[in-house]
């Protein structure tokens, strides 16, 4: 029987799922796997990335992913020996296909330190030197009133440099309502989208949805800088519900996913680590 981490104050609580329990595939993070948060025992956020048994990639709640297109050192590994992804450990590349984020690999876990407060939880890993990559990788989670905040360390304790990307998936579906007019994702700049695929409505700063929303959608968007400002606000009006996520970065890229029980929007991180130097960066989500 699997457990969960709980943290919990007068307004929020917050459950995250022990590293390699619920989660244990190849793709995200396995710490700090948040499955689920509940505004004043009232309102929850979190879905899971599939309703149907047996697809998607296990993705559920605030999950991240590193290397998603930029797998630390695959290129240079040869078929049968392993690489690393970083929050999950060693995969083992079984071909010369490339690097598919969809695909499932055969996965030696880091060993993943946790410690357990009532408010917040710091989860670490070692990463010992393969191939000249190692790493140091600290991700603390903490809430305060009705805020969350995921705070990120990386040191390069290898040979090589770290170059790759981070981001959160942000499997949310406020109450279980589906994604449709009721729903408005806005943003801090007038968005340019590009690759537009599904049914999603553009209108100056902000996304929305038509009722009769089916399938997937997804987009990323060009020239979001924002003047450094990185801020999304996903709002459901049938619920009166919403979570509001500020980073300290200036995203590398910002893509949007969903479908018609999810929406992802996604705030990547540029990620570029010497040797012996090491990078920092936080996500805060305000649940309304």
């Amino acid at each position: 029987m699997s457990r969960d981490i709980v943290l919990s104050n007068e307004r929020l609580s917050a459950e995250i799922s022990y590293p390699g329990e619920k989660y244990n595939g190849s793709r995200f993070d396995w710490s700090g796997f948040i499955t689920q948060v509940t505004l004043d025992g009232k309102h929850t956020f979190c879905v899971k990335e599939s309703l149907e048994t047996g697809k998607g990639s296990g993705g559920c709640g605030l999950c991240g992913e590193f290397g998603i297109r930029e797998p630390v050192g695959y290129d240079e590994t040869p078929v049968g020996e392993y690489f690393p992804k970083i929050g999950v450990g060693l995969l083992k590349r079984p071909d010369m296909e490339p690097y598919d984020f969809f695909r499932k690999y055969e996965v030696k876990p880091l060993d993943i330190n946790v410690i357990i407060h009532k408010t917040s939880a710091d989860l670490s890993a070692v990463m010992p030197i393969h191939n000249g990559y190692g790493y140091i990788y600290k991700k603390s989670i903490s809430l305060c009133q009705n805020r969350l905040k995921i705070t990120y360390l990386l040191e390069n304790t290898g040979e090589k440099k770290i170059s790759t990307t981070e981001y959160c998936h942000n499997f949310i579906g406020i109450d279980n309502n589906s994604i449709g007019s009721s729903y408005s994702l806005k943003l801090p700049c007038d968005i340019h989208p590009e690759g537009v695929s599904g049914e999603i409505i553009v209108k100056d700063k902000e996304i929305s949805w038509p009722d009769s929303l089916s399938g997937e959608f997804y987009s990323q968007f060009k020239d979001f800088d924002c003047c450094g400002s990185s801020t999304w606000e996903l709002y459901d009006s049938e619920s009166e519900a919403g979570v509001k996520e500020t980073d300290d970065f200036v995203p590398q890229k910002f893509a949007l996913w969903g479908s018609k029980h999810v929406a992802s929007p996604e705030a990547f991180v540029n990620i570029h680590i010497e040797p012996g130097e090491k990078q920092t960066w936080s996500r805060e989500y305000e649940f309304l």
